[in-house]
């Protein structure tokens, strides 16, 4: 496995490899592979000879690529983005998201070749892309077929997706995998590259393979030194963004930011960029700045403290409290919305456990592995949420709701929401509010 300084000090020396694959977080793998291809193809030469397009085009379109010599001799470097695409078995999950990332950067036609090729095993075309128009797939459906369904607010941009590539007449790409591997194996034009950036493939793929004999494999991943988000190494981050600002992040600013964002690296960078800003002539960033600047956007703490109210976590429940109360730093802003999402927790435990005690698949006296709920009870659920126009959930949080629908016993979910209100009353009648959800934690989670 090589290192992205060593391939960029083997590129000044005139070693340059003709085939790079890139792996890892997206943000760090797109970033190795700007500066790898920055590196290959001259400032002046990049207008012409520096192509990037997406995997969903095809290999064949990549091959064009690869083959057409370069403009006035110089070097050329064909950058292939989302190159996950190439593998036999995909996450449907990530490639609807790659699909919609794309589209909404304007690319419509990688975004639409991607969802093509992603439901060409279905047997659908683009018609089918309407999510939510009459006579096209339901979310059950996409599921059962593809593997993962659209949300409710990817009903725009898909019924615009599926109009364009009817307009435009779009296809998926034929399996065509071969044509590239071939291509490669018999040596491209003198001083051109190809650079795959990929999240993962599998270890045997064919391109990995290539890479691996006759090119660089290099992976680019943000390190966990443990399971909390305080343990994500962001150093390369936010090196790579403040470096050009001379500043330096200060380490209870790095633990906020984190807090306050999550793992997501594209957005980390792109609010260190403002926290520059922001700091002026001081050489370091502070925590009064992050708390300043960032808006907290964790999605997953709204499903940590579901969790941990669910599976009886105390600690893990004051915890998230706590870090509420030190962000906001003012009870009153804290008390009611988190009784809320104390509330929501619980009501959707009890609505999880009416659920199961009623499918007989679920009844059984033996706890369920997860392939084995998938399989057995998921489908039920699916159907019974989708006929009722509801959402429905991602199977594995559907699993965690059927696990505690069996360790807890109705009257306990029942108890929990008549504390909430209690809770509520009280808090609106003057009550100490960190004392009140605290002790209301406790007894939630005993």
């Amino acid at each position: 496995m090589s290192e992205l300084g060593e391939l960029l000090t083997a590129v000044a020396q005139g070693k340059a490899k003709p085939v790079y694959l890139i792996e890892g977080d997206e943000y760090l793998a797109r970033g190795a592979a700007r500066e790898l291809s920055q590196a290959l193809v001259p400032e002046k030469d990049r207008a012409l000879n520096l192509v990037t397009l997406d995997a969903g085009a095809g290999a064949r379109e990549v091959v064009s690529h690869l083959v057409t010599i370069a403009m006035f001799a110089a070097p050329k470097a064909v950058v292939v983005e989302g190159a996950d695409a190439f593998a036999e078995e995909v996450d449907a999950e990530r490639e609807l998201a790659r699909a919609r990332e794309l589209w909404q950067g304007k690319r419509q036609r990688d975004a639409a070749r991607r969802l093509l090729k992603l439901v060409r095993g279905a047997g659908w075309g683009a018609a089918d892309l309407a999510f939510g128009a009459r006579g096209a797939p339901a979310a059950a459906k996409w599921r059962k077929e593809i593997g993962a369904a659209p949300d409710e607010s990817d009903k725009g941009w898909l019924s615009e997706l599926s109009s364009w590539a009817e307009e435009q007449r779009l296809s998926a790409p034929p399996h065509d995998l071969e044509a590239l591997v071939t291509a490669v194996e018999r040596g491209l034009p003198p001083r051109t590259h190809l650079i795959l950036v990929a999240e993962s493939l599998p270890p045997k793929h064919p391109l990995v393979r290539l890479a691996s004999t006759i090119g660089a494999h290099l992976r680019r991943r943000a390190e966990r030194r443990g399971r909390g988000i305080e343990a994500l190494d962001i150093s390369e981050v936010v090196a790579e963004a403040l470096r050009p600002h001379g500043k330096k992040l200060a380490r209870d600013a790095e633990l906020e930011l984190k807090q306050r964002l999550g793992d997501d690296l594209r957005l980390i960078a792109a609010e260190l960029e403002k926290l520059a800003v922001h700091a002026g002539e001081r050489a370091q960033i502070s925590r009064a700045d992050v708390e300043a600047v960032v808006a907290p956007v964790r999605e997953e703490e709204f499903f940590a403290l579901g969790e941990a109210v669910s599976e009886g976590d105390l600690g893990r429940a004051l915890q998230l409290f706590h870090d509420e109360l030190r962000r906001k730093a003012n009870a009153t802003a804290v008390a009611l919305p988190f009784l809320g999402g104390v509330a929501g927790a619980l009501r959707r435990s009890l609505a999880d456990h009416a659920r199961y005690s009623t499918l007989p698949a679920a009844r059984g006296a033996r706890e369920l592995r997860y392939d084995e709920f998938q399989r057995g009870v998921f489908p039920d659920v699916e159907a019974e949420l989708s006929g009722k126009g509801q959402k429905v959930p991602n199977p594995y949080v559907a699993y965690l709701g059927y696990r505690r629908a069996r360790r807890r016993p109705r009257s306990h979910w029942r108890r929990a929401l008549v504390l909430c209100a209690e809770a509520d009353a009280a808090l609106k009648s003057g009550a100490d509010q960190r004392l009140l959800i605290e002790r209301l934690l406790t007894e939630v989670c005993a």
